[in-house]
């Protein structure tokens, strides 16, 4: 990144003195389609870096599938702060942002199979808390050398919730039957009490 940014400055500063030669030289004019065609290519590698929801990673439970497109999202942004290097604050911010959304997404998801009575449910509690440890040590690298940790951290966190969402999460949907919570105001399963007199 530091590099194209280079060779960005070098590219402004041609035009810049090319049209010192005149609006009618062809010079500045080539100079800004490179400059052009140089910012279509990064935005078309980046987007291939990125993450991208499938209808195949679908659980059919929309608050477990709202949350992963969220992550997913949340994942992106980080990539992008981090390739655009747009300043440390935006990056740790983005960067916490992942961590706290998928601490709340893994209560979510855990709360669900416990509803449910999944029996996988210390496994997969397990696996949430071996994410969690992970991040935390990939964190500590960040503090010590921030620029290879985030590398680290992205690629990280983009293979996890993948392997995640198409392989562990997979296992709790024919178990799931109950699929919202009280506190997201979303569950309201009829009880005796709120039965309407005949």
């Amino acid at each position: 990144m530091f590099l194209l940014s280079i060779l960005i400055m070098a590219l402004l500063i041609i035009v810049i003195l090319s049209f010192m030669l005149g609006f009618g030289h062809p010079l500045p004019w080539i100079v800004i389609g490179v400059l052009v065609t140089i910012g279509i290519i990064h935005d078309k590698l980046l987007k291939k870096k990125q993450l991208v929801w499938q209808d195949s990673m679908a659980t059919g439970i929309a608050l477990i599938d709202h949350d992963h497109k969220r992550l997913i999202m949340l994942i992106n942004i980080f990539q992008e702060a981090t390739e655009f290097n747009i300043s440390e604050r935006k990056v740790q911010l983005a960067l916490d942002e992942v961590i706290r959304y998928t601490k709340y997404h893994f209560n979510r998801e855990e709360q669900l199979m416990a509803l449910n009575q999944y029996p996988g449910l210390k496994e997969h509690q397990l696996q949430h808390q071996q994410m969690i440890d992970e991040i935390e040590l990939y964190m500590k690298e960040y503090r010590s050398d921030p620029d290879v940790a985030l590398d680290h951290i992205l690629q990280f966190l983009q293979s996890w919730l993948m392997n995640h969402i198409k392989g562990n999460d997979r296992q709790y949907i024919p178990y799931l039957t109950i699929t919202k919570l009280d506190d997201d105001a979303e569950l309201h399963k009829p009880r005796i009490d709120d039965a309407k007199p005949l």
